[in-house]
């Protein structure tokens, strides 16, 4: 009697691998699975259970995800611009060449503006009307 269990609790088992692998092997993705095609994998388990069933798990079935069962972790939250030190290096760096194009601009105006004065008093004044060069 002890034996008959052992036996018919053995092949249940076996059964049960068998079945597993064939869900298993339907269910996967085509894409995923390794070695062999997935229809070929299919065939091979319905013909040669045992055997088949060992290789499925050995050779075709895919590969879990190195996440594991919770799936990759959760992306970090992205940072306000203001809190990340890149973007605000960023900005000082702008505004810095932004101070100085103005600074730039500033004095070229002043130069110019200075050259300007500078042709005006040499050149000569001539606050005559053209009339009164006639009389």
């Amino acid at each position: 009697m002890g034996r008959a269990l052992l036996i018919i609790g053995g092949a249940a088992l076996l059964l049960g691998i068998w079945i597993y692998s064939i869900i298993d092997a339907v269910q996967a993705e085509n894409s995923r699975v390794r070695t062999l095609p997935k229809v070929a994998w299919v065939l091979i388990l319905f013909f040669v259970p045992l055997v088949g069933s060992a290789l499925w798990f050995w050779l075709g079935r895919p590969r879990a995800d190195r996440f594991g069962s919770f799936g990759p972790p959760a992306a970090k939250p992205e940072r306000a611009p203001d809190d990340d030190p890149e973007f605000l290096k960023f900005l000082e760096a702008k505004a810095r060449r932004e101070r100085e194009d103005a600074q730039r601009q500033e004095k070229k105006r002043q130069q110019e503006v200075s050259s300007s004065d500078n042709d005006s008093d040499k050149k000569p004044e001539t606050n005559q009307d053209p009339d009164s060069s006639d009389q």
